[in-house]
């Protein structure tokens, strides 16, 4: 359940950043991260039933995220970095050899760890993520008097991205979940879209999973198969009647590709 995740904080970067954990810290660790704009809890579901199959499970709020304040008040604009702050997470949590996952700018923030810590990590999961990205370019659009309405439009675009039967509660979550700082979102979106390290994938040399719900228009087929290709040690899933949230949309088939994945 839940309930029984347990919020912890350390200081990264000279920050406070916030974490949950579960599971026994002798059993291999596995880290989790969110998507644009939201926090740890999108993992909630999922967390327990890893650490159920033998998991120590951390799952952090990125940095000016949920409870996690920014580094030096400034929002993060590089997912590369976003990468490096949880390998310095994973060394204050003295966490040894782990495996991540991640999904949309989560997933691809671990494609971008695989390439450059691929030696030292036991495996790495990205669901909705990609080595290059193909999305717009924000700009002077994501000025809140450009865009009066870009809450609103963070919230039409969550529900959209979903599959049409999930259930409502679960939806109205979401929703909630990425009614964060307008700052974070557009600069992770922006992020997202400079995100490139198709021409270095090659030096991903840890296993790594990537997963796409065939509901998620965010993820276009081609730059999927451009990363699974890129790749050298790589697998591809696609999880039916899906969108861009498995883990919050299906989360014990997500528990059960990692698991599977990692096993």
């Amino acid at each position: 359940m839940p309930e029984s995740l347990t919020g912890r904080y350390a200081e990264v970067w000279d920050t406070r950043t916030y974490y949950e954990t579960i599971g026994d810290e002798s059993d291999t660790s596995i880290v989790l991260l969110h998507t644009a704009g939201s926090e740890g809890r999108q993992w909630q579901y999922a967390a327990p039933e890893l650490a159920a199959a033998g998991y120590h499970v951390v799952v952090p709020d990125m940095p000016g995220h949920g409870k996690s304040y920014p580094v030096d008040w400034e929002p993060i604009s590089a997912l590369h970095d976003y990468g490096e702050f949880v390998w310095e997470l994973a060394s204050v949590l003295e966490l040894g050899e782990f495996a991540v996952a991640g999904c949309s700018i989560g997933g691809s923030i671990v494609i971008d760890m695989a390439v450059n810590h691929g030696d030292d990590l036991l495996g790495v999961v990205a669901f909705e993520g990609l080595a290059k990205t193909d999305s717009a370019a924000l700009g002077r659009l994501s000025h809140p008097h450009a865009c009066p309405g870009w809450q609103d439009i963070l919230d039409y675009s969550t529900v959209d991205a979903t599959h049409s039967g999930l259930d409502p509660a679960r939806r109205e979550e979401l929703k909630w979940q990425h009614r964060g700082s307008q700052r974070v979102a557009t600069n992770d979106l922006q992020a997202s879209h400079d995100h490139d390290v198709l021409a270095d994938a090659e030096q991903a040399t840890c296993p790594t999973l990537v997963v796409r719900g065939t509901d998620d228009f965010y993820i276009a087929e081609e730059l999927f198969d451009q990363t699974v290709d890129a790749i050298p040690d790589c697998e591809s899933a696609v999880m039916a009647e899906t969108g861009h949230y498995p883990m919050m949309e299906r989360p014990s088939e997500t528990v059960e590709l990692i698991v599977d994945f990692l096993q």
